[in-house]
C-alpha cells in the first residue's frame, strides 16, 4: 500500500505541475472566477451516509453568475479506509445573466483514505461521471483522479493546511468538440477550520488549467466551501 500511494501522489502531483506551469508562449486566455461550495453530510445507519452539496460560481466570461448547482449522492463504507458513492447532480449554466443549457451529471465514486504521511492524512477520490447537455443526445463521459493532503493544525490554532491535485479526462469525444484525453487539471491550496459545532469552513485558491485547440484556458479560482457534519 505504501509504494501504492506514493505511486499514485507523486504521477498526480508531476502532471498538474507540468499542466499548470506550461509554456508561457503558448496562446492562452487567463480569467479568474469565485466558486461557493456548501455541503452537508448526513449519517443514515452505520456505514452509510447522504451527502448533499452545492455550488455557485461566478466567472468573468459569465459577465458574473456562470452557474449553480445541487448534488445529492450515498455513500457506504466497505472497509475502514474504503468507502463507495452513488450520485447525482443537476447543473444550471448561465452566461450575460441568462441561463444558458443545463447539464445533468449521474456518477459513480470511490474514496480511499490513504494513511498518514509527511506530517498528514492523504487521501484519493476516484470518479466516473456521466455528463448529459440539454440540446444534445450524446452522452459524455468522464474520469476524474483527485489526490489530497490535509496537514496538522498549524501551531496552536486549529486552522490546518489543504492541498490537493486533480486530473480530468474525457473518454470519449464531447459535444463541443474537445477530443478523448484530458480534459483540465487541477491544483488547490487552502485553509480549513472549525468555526462551530460539526462545522468547518476553508478557503482556497486553486488553478485550473484548460488544453484547448488554438487557445488554452487558465483559470484562477478564489474558493469559499462550508461544510457540516451532523
Amino acid at each position: 500500500m505504501p509504494v501504492l500511494r506514493k505511486l499514485i501522489a507523486g504521477s498526480t502531483a508531476f502532471l498538474v505541475a507540468q499542466s499548470v506551469a506550461m509554456d508561457p508562449a503558448v496562446a492562452r486566455d487567463d480569467e479568474a472566477q469565485l466558486w461557493i461550495l456548501p455541503n452537508a453530510k448526513i449519517p443514515l445507519s452505520p456505514g452509510m451516509s447522504a451527502i448533499a452539496e452545492g455550488g455557485i460560481r461566478y466567472s468573468e466570461s459569465a459577465d458574473g453568475l456562470a452557474q449553480i448547482f445541487a448534488r445529492g449522492s450515498f455513500q457506504l463504507d466497505v472497509a475502514d479506509d474504503l468507502s463507495l458513492a452513488l450520485g447525482y447532480g443537476h447543473f444550471q449554466n448561465y452566461k450575460a445573466h441568462r441561463r444558458s443549457g443545463t447539464e445533468e451529471r449521474p456518477f459513480q465514486q470511490l474514496n480511499w483514505s490513504m494513511g498518514k504521511a509527511a506530517g498528514g492524512e492523504w487521501s484519493s477520490r476516484t470518479r466516473l461521471e456521466e455528463r448529459l447537455f440539454s440540446g444534445s443526445n450524446r452522452v459524455e463521459v468522464r474520469f476524474r483522479e483527485r489526490v489530497g493532503f490535509r496537514g496538522k493544525p498549524i501551531g496552536n490554532s486549529s486552522i490546518r493546511p489543504d492541498f490537493s491535485g486533480e486530473i480530468l479526462f474525457n473518454l470519449n469525444r464531447t459535444a463541443s468538440g474537445q477530443s478523448a484525453g484530458i480534459n483540465s487539471v487541477r491544483g488547490k491550496a487552502g485553509l480549513s477550520a472549525p468555526v462551530a459545532d460539526h462545522l468547518d469552513i476553508s478557503l482556497a485558491y486553486m488553478a485550473l488549467y484548460v488544453p484547448r485547440t488554438g487557445e488554452d484556458r487558465m483559470l484562477h479560482v478564489a474558493l469559499t466551501g462550508m461544510s457540516y457534519h451532523f
